[in-house]
């Protein structure tokens, strides 16, 4: 196998991976501290990823590293089989896999309270809906 088909298999991988937990090239790039064109090169073939890269992919999409070196077939379960929360799970997950536990404790005091203020509203928004009938 040639270094330029070793690229092309590779990129293949990332892209899929990437497709399949809905993650835009923009995203990726974000989470890889890589410009999103940088990224587009790699999924291509055209670039190839270094093991620093790798080693992040493999960590951002939950997969073994030796995933992306081998030709993979199409995958059996289609996006639209997979629930849109697991995805959606699987994506914070991956926005926050290096950050420290300040940052951590931030984004989850954070939920907590936007979590509260669309309860309330949502709450609200029946109490009105009740005055509304009578």
């Amino acid at each position: 196998m040639t270094k330029v088909q070793l690229r092309g298999i590779i990129g293949e991988n990332i892209r899929r991976e990437r497709i399949t937990r809905d993650i835009s090239i923009d995203e990726l790039g974000d989470m890889l501290s890589l410009t999103s064109g940088f990224v587009g090169l790699i999924e291509r073939g055209q670039r190839g990823a270094t093991p620093v890269t790798l080693f992040k992919l493999s960590a951002i999409f939950g997969i073994p590293i030796d995933t992306f070196f081998y030709k993979m077939p199409e995958p059996s379960t289609k996006l639209a089989e997979i629930p849109a929360s697991q995805v959606k799970r699987e994506k914070l997950a991956s926005l926050t896999a290096d950050f420290s536990d300040a940052e951590l404790d931030f984004v989850i005091s954070s939920v907590k309270g936007l979590r509260g203020i669309y309860r309330s509203k949502n709450a609200s928004d029946f109490d009105d809906e009740d005055d509304d009938d009578n």
